[in-house]
């Protein structure tokens, strides 16, 4: 037995050294003496690779292991299997069962354990006392210790350390006997290994490690005791007795060669002369040979000459550092003869460029794999699961159902995914609206399509019937299986019980089948990775219920219990991917990389902070806690320091990773915008290489030179983007390189292409103007008669793309299960409906109603009608009912106002909630327009009031509102008030059917239905107090200009006074005060005129498809504030400040005179 060091820097040769003499040995002979080639498990498979690229056809006896690896192989020969392999996801879900079981005794993690991540990284943090040999029993000890000194810092330690022995004690008695994990292998190998009859003849080649830990270092010593020959690579200069210092750049490595050659020492075992590499075998240029040779030197030792193989890029977001990236491997490939295999990524912050990653090479068509495992917690599968357990877990919640729903996973595999996804979203708008949770899901559902309480009792038709019936049939096939998955878990008694039902819920819903196809349609869209991912998710489900069932399948735990531990056991499960293609770029991380036969490298992402790395508190233990642990002789992994001083070493690896070219790269934002700093390596670079060539790069190549532009040329995809952006440059007159004009030319030359350019060409020149419907079509969209309601007439005048959205295209915001604004308007319009329908009933007036009968008929009429408001939306909960007892006080308050009012007055109601239109007590409001169109406006008026005086009876109108309002009278000129108006014309124009007699105007008025906050700042009285409360509910809007009508309307109103129920003030003169809002008989004629020229000329549009994007605006109000057609319109105010009909101030009492 002998040991052998082979030490160089990297590019020396070492693992060619190594890989040479093994196959030397496979040539000389094929059935030897086992040969062990013993490397990182990320390097295993390129090492496999590399041996057998080889001039080798074949091999027996030569073998790469990681050191999990061969421990299984050597458990295997010499026993120590018999215990149950719990993997990552068995020990997740063993270690939650224990948090689960002993949270009350956690002292400082107890509300910390029930956090997403926590588990993971308790896992970590055992895996780390296992791996530095640290025991429950040390903890303690240690802890006990730290409770002597009681500083702040050290109680919180201590706690740490007591949870933390805990959970690990219990884990530990978990284990014993039973099962054992991937960090207890190594313990078993190295007992194991003076037993193994093969590891005894082998030759073992350890290569591509820098460090290692206690446990591999326990391994390592049995096989230098055990082994006949021990060959160690290591990356390092020279062979040091001791570290010149503690920034030396080979600081990490010397200390694993020297505790390696300590091991030896101590135990016997011979150590060969040291074979040294000195020359730099990998690199071909000179530049790169200097790089690797002066990398650390101080000072900087300065290369002159400019520089081909090493290039630092700039960019100003990290979107168009991955662009620069991907137009450089484009050019490689196609312009230098680079394989997509000879090209690796390092970067750090893999999380902050994946997506762009993704979305950038697939543009570019760039073949890659990312050497980093991926969480199934997104795959739709796992997701259906987890979906799936909530809903039962929460009794069928919206949420939950419908996440299991959009997976597709509850489709048959006979039914079209694309049909089957619009029922799901039929489904879905039936479940909000009418609030589907719990026991409904498993009643029978019933439809009706009406609109208001108007519908309420009128029959089912045949559509509604039909539909019913397939609502229902989507149900079933929704709840069916998850009421069986719920009943099954339920009933089951003990761990295996409960995964049976989970495993049994699956088959039944063929989710094998299923992920067959998935893999299938990837594997034919020519996307390998996501279709490896199918094929994994399966066996990884059922690989964590066989471990569930191992370690708990004899258990009874309660389903919460029972759905938390899986859901953690799903949190762990990753996937592990080979590379699906040989040719294809690598993406690595900078920390975890071992790169080979790499021709180009770009490093990405060098900024301040990444590289090198900022200190880090992530995990369980912080800084201060692991320098603490230091100081009490616990060794655990190196705190931030120790850390912070190997980053010259991994820069340094990865600098030198490649043959031929180096490419630096940095962002200077990120995608919030938020600054990025170049790393201080950047600068020292530049010291180096003062000539270093640099590339720019940015997203618009509208400035660069004509040859760089040129790079943006690459494929049908990815040019696309840069062509808009010369085409938008040269639509705003601004000169293009000729070039580009070629490449569009290419484009609409190709078959497959053209249509694809002529819809950016389209798009350059679009404007947001919606187009006029021709004659013929607007009147089949709106019909011949059309049947219209006074607001629809507001709403075209507002916007008349609003109005195309929502009466031609009949769209509608989804309805959701909630109180909103009108539903509260319509029960408010409804209940006072219900209150004078009673009173006229009893023959009893509102003068003559006490606040005892206002707040009775109050509390009875909201009762009623709560029921079919929002498919009983105020009877679904305790908040809402509490709201329909606020509801009852806001009514109670009105009723008691509006009794008030009848009492200080000489109107009386005639008509509530007064119906216009076929078969109402009025007949409709009708027009004939220019085409024949016959317009007739039906709707409903909230209240009329009628009175008498010496000219005649006076009628008024009265709408009520959830808040005080007012009539603008610039509103009304402008067609966006024309309500109140309308209803006041027609209630006139058919008096004589109403009344029997004509009548006058005496005006319209706005009630208020709200619950007012009286400020006051001195003591009132109780008739004061009711005088303020009146105040509250004053009406707003315009009265008849004459002092008798008034005083009909108000008679406690006196000389000097205001009105408290009119917004109307008498000087002492008895004429009208300046702010009074009142308007003659002629005046409400004219405005009435002038709401029937409004309604003609909008009809007049209408029948001639007028449909343009063209909100108002008036002052800071415009038609977009609360539109809900916006996102379907897609008005831009910074764009389309333009179409804005700016309504311009009015003289109204010019207009009202002229």
């Amino acid at each position: 037995m002998s040991v052998r060091f082979i030490i160089g820097r990297s590019g020396s040769g070492k693992t060619t050294m190594c890989l040479k003499e093994m196959i030397d040995q496979l040539a000389q002979k094929p059935d030897g003496d086992p040969i062990i080639y013993l490397v990182p498990e990320q390097m295993t498979f390129q090492s496999e690779y590399a041996l057998m690229n080889g001039s080798l056809k074949g091999m027996i006896r030569a073998q790469v292991f990681s050191f999990t690896r061969l421990a299984w192989r050597i458990l295997q020969e010499t026993g120590g299997m018999s215990r149950h392999h719990l993997t990552q996801t068995g020990v997740h879900m063993l270690l939650r069962k224990i948090v689960e079981q002993q949270k009350e005794q956690l002292t400082l993690f107890r509300k910390a354990a029930d956090k997403r991540g926590f588990i993971e990284q308790l896992e970590q943090m055992l895996t780390e006392y296992k791996r530095y040999c640290v025991t429950p029993a040390t903890l303690k000890q240690t802890e006990e210790q730290l409770r002597r000194h009681a500083t702040a810092n050290e109680t919180v330690l201590a706690d740490k350390l007591k949870d933390t022995a805990m959970i690990f004690e219990q884990f530990e008695q978990q284990m014993a006997h039973h099962y054992v994990d991937s960090e207890d292998y190594l313990r078993l190998l190295a007992e194991k290994i003076r037993h193994s009859s093969y590891m005894k003849r082998a030759r073992i080649y350890m290569d591509g490690f820098y460090e290692f830990t206690p446990q591999e270092y326990m391994v390592i010593e049995q096989l230098f005791i055990h082994c006949p020959h021990v060959t160690v690579a290591l990356t390092l200069d020279a062979p040091y007795e001791q570290l010149p210092d503690d920034l030396h750049v080979f600081r990490n490595t010397w200390r694993t060669y020297a505790q390696l050659r300590d091991i030896a020492l101590q135990n016997g075992v011979p150590i060969e002369k040291v074979e040294q590499l000195r020359h730099n075998v990998r690199h071909k240029h000179e530049e790169l040979r200097h790089l690797e040779a002066h990398y650390d030197d101080r000072p900087v030792c300065k290369w002159e000459k400019q520089t081909e193989a090493i290039i630092i890029g700039e960019a100003t977001t990290r979107r168009a550092e991955i662009e620069g990236i991907a137009r450089e491997i484009i050019r490689l490939v196609r312009d230098e003869g680079y394989r997509y295999r000879d090209i690796a990524l390092l970067i750090r912050n893999v999380g902050d460029y994946r997506n762009v990653l993704k979305t950038v090479f697939a543009d570019y068509r760039i073949p890659y794999f990312i050497d980093e495992k991926e969480p199934m917690l997104d795959h739709p599968f796992i997701e259906w699961l987890r979906a799936s357990m909530e809903a039962v877990r929460t009794n069928f919640r919206y949420e939950a159902v419908f996440r299991a729903v959009k997976t597709d996973f509850f489709f048959h595999l006979d039914q079209p995914v694309h049909d089957m996804r619009m029922a799901m979203d039929q489904l879905e708008n039936y479940v909000l609206a009418f609030g589907i949770q719990g026991d409904k899901w498993t009643e029978h559902w019933t439809y009706r399509k009406y609109k208001g309480l108007e519908g309420v009792h009128a029959p089912q038709t045949d559509e509604e019937k039909r539909y019913e019936q397939q609502l229902n049939e989507w149900r079933k096939l929704v709840i069916s299986p998850l009421l069986v998955l719920q009943k099954r878990l339920k009933q089951a008694k003990t761990g295996r019980e409960q995964c049976e039902a989970l495993y049994a819920y699956a088959e039944h819903l063929q989710i094998p089948q299923k992920l067959e196809r998935l893999r299938d349609e990837a594997e034919e869209r020519g996307d390998l990775s996501v279709a490896r991912h199918h094929e994994q998710v399966w066996q990884a489900f059922i690989d964590l219920l066989d471990q569930y069932v191992e370690i708990l399948g004899d258990e009874t735990l309660s389903l919460e219990t029972f759905l938390t531990i899986i859901e953690t056991g799903f949190e762990s499960l990753q996937f592990s991917l080979v590379p699906p293609a040989t040719d294809q770029v690598l993406i690595a991380h900078f920390d975890r990389s071992r790169l080979s036969n790499i021709r180009c490298t770009f490093l990405v992402g060098v900024n301040e902070g990444v590289i090198p790395m900022r200190k880090n508190d992530d995990g369980m233990l912080s800084e201060t806690d692991r320098e603490l642990l230091y100081h009490y002789s616990l060794h655990v992994a190196p705190a931030s320091r120790e850390r912070m001083l190997d980053e010259p070493f991994l820069l340094y690896l990865a600098l030198v990773s490649s043959s031929e070219r180096l490419y630096v790269t940095y962002a200077l934002s990120n995608e919030q915008e938020k600054t990025l700093l170049p790393s201080m390596f950047i600068k020292r670079l530049t010291d180096m290489f003062p000539n270093v060539t640099k590339m720019q790069w940015g997203t618009d190549p509208f400035l660069l030179p004509l040859q760089q532009q040129l790079a943006y040329v690459t494929n049908d995809v990815a040019t696309l983007g840069p062509l808009v952006q010369q085409l938008e440059a040269w639509k705003r007159q601004y000169a293009i390189e000729p070039m580009w004009w070629d490449v569009y030319n290419a484009y609409v030359q190709h078959e497959q292409w053209k249509e694809r350019i002529a819809v950016v060409v389209r798009a350059l020149f679009y404007e947001n103007r919606a187009k006029r419907l021709n004659k013929q079509l607007a009147k089949e969209l709106y019909g011949k008669k059309v049947k219209a309601s006074i607001s629809r007439m507001e709403t075209f005048n507002r916007c008349p793309f609003a109005h195309f959205a929502a009466h031609g295209l009949k769209l509608k915001e989804r309805t959701v299960f909630q109180l909103k604004a009108p539903d509260m308007g319509q029960l408010f319009h409804q209940a006072l409906k219900v209150i004078a329908d009673r009173l006229r009933q009893e023959q009893l007036p509102w003068s003559q109603l006490s606040k005892q009968q206002c707040e009775q008929l109050s509390y009875e009429a909201v009762e009623q009608i709560a029921p079919y408001i929002q498919q009983e939306v105020l009877l679904s909960t305790h908040r809402y009912r509490y709201m329909k007892k606020k509801l009852q006080t806001i009514m109670t308050k009105a009723t008691t106002v509006l009794s008030e009012h009848a009492k200080r007055s000489g109107f009386v109601p005639i008509g509530v909630e007064l119906g216009f239109g076929d078969g109402e007590p009025l007949p409709p409001l009708t027009f004939t327009l220019s085409d024949g169109t016959v317009l007739q406006f039906v709707g409903r008026i909230d209240r009329v009031d009628q009175a008498m005086s010496e000219q005649g009876v006076l009628l008024r109108v009265i709408d009520y509102k959830s808040k005080q309002k007012t009539l603008d009278l610039t509103e009304v000129y402008y067609g966006l008030a024309l309500q109140m108006l309308a209803y006041l014309d027609i209630v006139l124009e058919y008096a004589e059917k109403l009344v029997g007699t004509s009548a006058f105007p005496a005006g319209v008025l706005y009630f208020p239905i709200h619950n007012p906050m009286m400020k006051v700042n001195e003591w009132l009285d109780e008739h004061e107090l009711e005088k303020k409360f009146l105040e509250q509910f004053k009406m707003g809007g315009y009265v008849l200009a004459d002092e008798k009508t008034v005083r009909l309307m108000d008679e406690h109103v006196e000389p000097g006074t205001s009105s408290l129920i009119i917004p109307v003030r008498l000087n002492k003169n008895g004429t009208f005060a300046q702010h009074s809002k009142v308007l003659t008989e002629q005046q409400f004629t004219m405005l009435r005129q002038h709401v029937r020229r409004f309604i003609v000329d909008v009809g007049e549009q209408m029948i001639e498809g007028v449909t343009h994007i063209a909100p108002y605006k008036q002052k800071n109000k415009t038609a977009c504030q609360y539109c809900e057609f916006r996102d379907v319109c897609q008005f831009d105010e910074g764009v389309d400040a333009e179409q804005y009909r700016v309504l311009t101030p009015k003289n109204i009492d010019e207009w009202l005179k002229g």
